[in-house]
């Protein structure tokens, strides 16, 4: 007969195989989660150990520095995992008995250490529950190291925003980063409308409501786990509110032809689909096959006929697409820092120098872009992050460059923001959306039309 394996192991089996086995957060707790039988509520308590622990390492780290003799570092890795995930549950989930947590802790040391680690397990934990976290972390007095150890991200990150930003909105940006805010789902409209949609996901169980700009959007609050089921039938697909606003700023008409570059998952191929009423052509470009795999998932799944895929690097595509497009969207890759709260590993894969490197890819596919939409055409521009390198700085070196491209009024997206100062940005050709002002997810978003020389 098997061993019985409870939600706090599992979770101690997902963060070793992100630490040692390299696997994305998300991945790794699938895995782990598809060999054992929990039941919903330990599946829902495995996730947020897994999510937590990681998202909250440099504050669980600084906690726990205090009461070892040794670097932290310097312990196996199951021990390493064990006192985050616990003192996680004792700090941040004040639900949880005290006395459980410890006694889950001290079972899992004697299976994955030895006499010695256990005895360590139980003196750390012990002494945690008469500490308070308060008087550990730093205050914001001090916004640096706050937003390095109390909330929780790279010093490098915390430099770069407070270099940028006011103390208050990098302060408001990390905290935004850190909270739960619902699934973001987007109504294919080829088949169902918002309303009949939130009235069928109601009627399953999901605490769900309309999204905040996307005349499509809805949020999905609670029930979340009913959704993989439901998504099979093609009345929505899980896409960002920001995200959604990038087809309505491109805004594509019917019978037109369209190109998606960096394509892949399709969300955004798929919504301009919907816009153009599954009329016309859109070519949807990636470089890696087996995302491309994705986007016709989506497509067989919404319904939707009139995308077709190319594997190829979009700064180099066959010349018979040279001209082609009335319309072409470019997703450029970047530093990913507007949807940070997204995956809780993503802010220790990152680090400064990925700025400037992607900002340089993503200026090559702009300026290759620009080949492939016709005189008259448009190109919409659209990074997930809120660099200024990756964003302002690249369209303002483009339009530098290429005298034939101009920005253009985003029409259709400032009739979808209720802020004054939002519309006159969508209306000046380009916007960065933040989560502290928006929110949403962090995102830019920027539009320009292809004229004669």
């Amino acid at each position: 007969m098997a061993r019985q394996v409870n939600a706090r192991e599992v979770a101690l089996l997902a963060l070793l195989e992100v630490e040692q086995g390299g696997a994305y957060a998300n991945l790794a707790l699938k895995q782990v989660l598809s060999r054992y039988a929990l039941g919903e509520a330990d599946r829902r308590l495995t996730s947020e150990l897994v999510y937590g622990s990681l998202r909250m390492q440099a504050a669980l780290d600084h906690i726990l520095a205090g009461l070892l003799s040794r670097p932290l570092a310097k312990l196996s890795p199951p021990i390493r995992h064990i006192l985050r995930q616990s003192t996680y549950q004792l700090f941040y989930m004040e639900r949880l008995p005290e006395a459980a947590v410890v006694h889950q802790a001290v079972e899992l040391a004697k299976r994955y250490g030895h006499a010695g680690t256990t005895s360590l397990v139980n003196g750390v934990l012990r002494a945690l529950l008469r500490m308070d976290r308060y008087a550990i972390l730093p205050d914001e007095s001090d916004p640096g190291a706050y937003i390095n150890l109390t909330l929780s991200y790279p010093r490098w990150l915390a430099d770069y925003l407070l270099e940028k930003w006011s103390v208050e909105d990098a302060i408001a940006f990390c905290r935004y980063h850190n909270l739960y805010h619902g699934i973001d789902a987007r109504a294919n409209t080829l088949c169902i409308s918002r309303a009949d949609l939130l009235r069928d996901l109601v009627e399953q169980g999901v605490v769900a409501r309309p999204g905040i700009y996307a005349p499509e959007s809805l949020l999905v609050e609670e029930g979340g786990g009913h959704l993989p089921s439901l998504l099979t039938q093609g009345k929505f697909l899980i896409q960002g509110q920001a995200s959604q606003l990038a087809a309505h700023a491109l805004n594509p008409t019917p019978n037109s032809r369209v190109i998606d570059l960096c394509a892949a998952p399709g969300g955004k191929a798929t919504h301009m689909a919907q816009l153009m009423q599954n009329t016309g052509e859109i070519l949807a470009v990636d470089l890696h096959p087996h995302r491309l795999h994705l986007i016709e998932e989506n497509a067989k799944r919404l319904g939707i006929s009139i995308i077709s895929n190319l594997v190829a690097d979009g700064r180099e595509l066959p010349a018979k697409w040279r001209g082609y497009a009335d319309y072409l969207l470019l997703d450029a890759p970047c530093s990913g820092l507007g949807v940070l709260g997204r995956r809780a590993d993503a802010r220790w894969r990152k680090q400064a120098s990925d700025i400037n490197t992607l900002a340089g890819l993503s200026f090559d596919l702009l300026a290759a872009a620009a080949a492939y939409v016709k005189p008259g055409g448009y190109l919409c521009y659209t990074t997930c992050t809120v660099t200024e390198e990756e964003n302002e700085g690249n369209i303002r070196r483009f339009l530098a460059e290429r005298r034939d491209f101009r920005p253009v009024p985003m029409t259709k997206l400032a009739e979808l923001l209720p802020e004054e100062q939002d519309k006159q940005a969508a209306l000046s050709g380009s916007i960065q959306l933040l989560p502290q002002r928006q929110a949403v997810e962090g995102f830019f978003i920027s539009l320009l039309r292809k004229f004669h020389e």
